[in-house]
């Protein structure tokens, strides 16, 4: 009889994720995630919906994540008044898969256990109605088109508060976010002055050297020389220290993978006791370190106890995976593809054993 299955690691804030009515996704199952899960399909599947339900989950439905999950995915007006000037205004009504009839349906996100699971709705009371246009117009939107939403974890009421009452607000899950692109100096350096002069600041420096040519000795956040007679001002800049040079290099020349790599470890770190979500983790990272890539992503998310949810459009980002995840036994590594058949979506899970035929035998799970 096969071996079975390993229980889910209790630590995981997410050992499985439903996820009903978000935006693309009018319904998913995953019935298990591990300590690292690799979501794999097709562009426009919804892979990095996923990411946006779960960082929303993590924000315990605060406003302003919600805000930024629609900015960045383009569902805002810019508007502008003589007060304010000009300011952003995000589209609720995007958060939901159908906007025309989103007062009749709810969001949830979590586990599926009752008492864990994120609901966001209108209030009671608040429809739309049936003569408005599918997609609301900056006007439209702006003339108080826009009802207010309610939220709910399990069975507590979180927003807005119940009138006259303290309401005591669930603490948010840690959570950070790395985009397909390259991460920037400023996202850096703020990651790197929180781990600085601790062992993960090393175990930083660690990871940056499994991909480098170069042997980097020290890194560190520098400005530019500073002239009395100019009020010109620069970001500081990440440099490092490579052996045998005298002189600082900026850590970006080592190459996107270099940033790239610096840039995750650093945000496990962060990430101690929450989430860590990286979207299309290949970039930047070459073929031939895939595999140290990953097992430092698994190593240190087991260590800092963080639960990591990535992308992937690569099938050497598929292969390095499952070999650190074969080698390292005592880490779950689990990699899912997402289907959207002409219905609905369908999940297949792989893990580690799983995985490793896939590779061996070259079947697409990407």
């Amino acid at each position: 009889m096969p071996d079975a299955a390993p229980s889910p690691d209790p630590t995981l804030h997410l050992p499985s994720l439903v996820i009903k009515n978000f935006r693309g996704i009018d319904e998913l199952t995953i019935p298990r995630l591990g300590r690292v899960t690799l979501l794999a399909g097709k562009n426009g599947v919804g892979k990095t919906t996923v990411l946006d339900a779960v960082r929303v989950y993590a924000g315990r439905g605060q406003l302003h994540i919600l805000d930024d999950v629609l900015v960045k995915r383009g569902d805002a007006f810019v508007a502008a008044n003589q007060k304010d000037g000009q300011y952003v205004v995000a589209d609720w009504y995007a958060l939901f898969t159908d906007r025309r009839n989103s007062s009749e349906i709810a969001i949830s996100i979590g586990s599926g256990a009752s008492s864990d699971v994120l609901q966001i709705g209108w209030q009671s009371g608040v429809r739309l109605q049936s003569d408005q246009p599918t997609m609301l117009g900056p006007n439209e939107f702006l003339s108080g088109a826009r009802p207010s939403l309610v939220m709910r974890l399990g069975d507590s009421k979180i927003y807005p508060p119940y009138d006259g009452d303290v309401v005591s607000l669930p603490s948010t899950i840690p959570c950070n976010t790395l985009g397909p692109n390259g991460a920037t100096d400023e996202t850096v350096e703020q990651y790197w002055s929180e781990v600085a002069l601790t062992p993960d600041e090393d175990r930083a420096l660690e990871a940056l050297n499994l991909i480098t040519a170069a042997e980097v000795e020290r890194v560190a956040a520098l400005g530019p020389p500073i002239s009395t007679n100019s009020k010109a001002t620069q970001p500081r800049r990440m440099m490092v220290k490579v052996k045998g040079v005298d002189y600082q290099v900026p850590l970006r020349s080592l190459g996107d993978g270099a940033m790239r790599t610096y840039a995750v470890a650093l945000a496990l770190a962060k990430s101690s006791g929450g989430f860590l979500l990286i979207d299309e983790a290949e970039n930047g990272i070459h073929h031939s370190v895939q595999a140290k890539f990953w097992k430092m992503v698994l190593q240190t998310a087991q260590r800092n106890n963080v639960q990591v949810l990535a992308t992937t459009h690569s099938w050497d980002c598929v292969t390095g995976f499952a070999q650190a995840a074969n080698e390292l036994e005592d880490v779950e590594g689990l990699l899912v593809r997402l289907e959207r058949p002409p219905a609905g979506l369908r999940v297949f899970s792989y893990d580690e054993s799983r995985l490793n035929a896939a590779v061996k035998y070259d079947i697409e799970v990407r």
